[in-house]
């Protein structure tokens, strides 16, 4: 007769603590990363006071939705989601880099025409108009090699200039769909915001990366969803936040 073992939560706390502690000393940049900083990232989210969380299932329609592209981010995987259900004639990118959600929108999106935004040089990044983040994405330029070469690359427009001073005029009202994730700084996240405001389609979709993990998008936005009666949603699971015209969520509205 095989033994019955019972084991619960009581019997490994003395060694789950202990082991804590030992391996914290050990590594603590591991534990800043693995424990400390996700922590503080869920109760910033339990703390949101605009800004509502929901999950992927939430979002109407998600689920009947394909795309194609390498499994080397969830992220990036829901953004192409999102961008086929609402079907984007023109899609605006702020923020480069090497253009790897460049060419996943484009290459899930194949009726889109892409623009993307990013600064024209590394130098660029000492003269912005307002306060930058990440130093670490200045150190290579290679700004849209991803899609170099590429077939999407036909109708991928890239676009130079600092956000903050860029002439959005030529595309007022006409982005179906805009991505921002350029400088995390609260400046010029809410800088950017205001101009995908002018620029989006009357049913188009904006979305934000990295919420909640950078204090000046968590502040922004959960001030502007708060203005906007909880209109914008982040996604559990990702770093992905949205605000869209079109009736894309599957939850009660906020009583005001």
């Amino acid at each position: 007769m095989k033994e019955i073992k019972i084991v619960n939560n009581i019997h490994i706390a003395a060694g789950v603590i202990w082991n804590f502690v030992v391996q914290s000393f050990k590594n603590p940049r591991r534990l800043r990363f693995d424990v400390i900083r996700p922590f503080w990232c869920l109760m910033k989210l339990h703390a949101a006071t605009g800004v509502r969380n929901i999950g992927v299932a939430q979002i109407k329609g998600l689920g009947d939705v394909n795309v194609n592209l390498t499994v080397n981010s969830y992220d990036r995987a829901v953004l192409c989601a999102i961008t086929r259900l609402v079907q984007p004639k023109n899609f605006f990118e702020i923020g480069t880099y090497i253009g790897e959600t460049t060419l996943a929108v484009a290459h899930n999106n194949p009726d889109a025409k892409v623009y993307t935004l990013d600064l024209p040089d590394a130098d660029s990044r000492g003269t912005a108009a307002l306060e930058m983040t990440d130093e670490y994405l200045f150190e290579r330029w290679d700004r849209g090699s991803s899609f170099k070469g590429k077939p999407e690359e036909a109708r991928i427009e890239m676009l130079s200039g600092d956000s903050a001073t860029f002439d959005f005029t030529p595309y007022l009202g006409k982005m179906d769909a805009i991505f921002i994730d350029a400088s995390h700084s609260y400046s010029y996240v809410k800088a950017d915001t205001e101009a995908a405001l002018k620029i989006l389609s009357p049913t188009g979709t904006i979305l934000w990366h990295d919420y909640p993990a950078y204090p000046g998008i968590f502040a922004y936005l959960n001030e502007l969803a708060a203005e906007m009666n909880g209109k914008i949603f982040h996604i559990l699971g990702t770093g992905l936040a949205f605000f869209s015209r079109q009736d894309l969520v599957d939850c009660p509205p906020l009583s005001k």
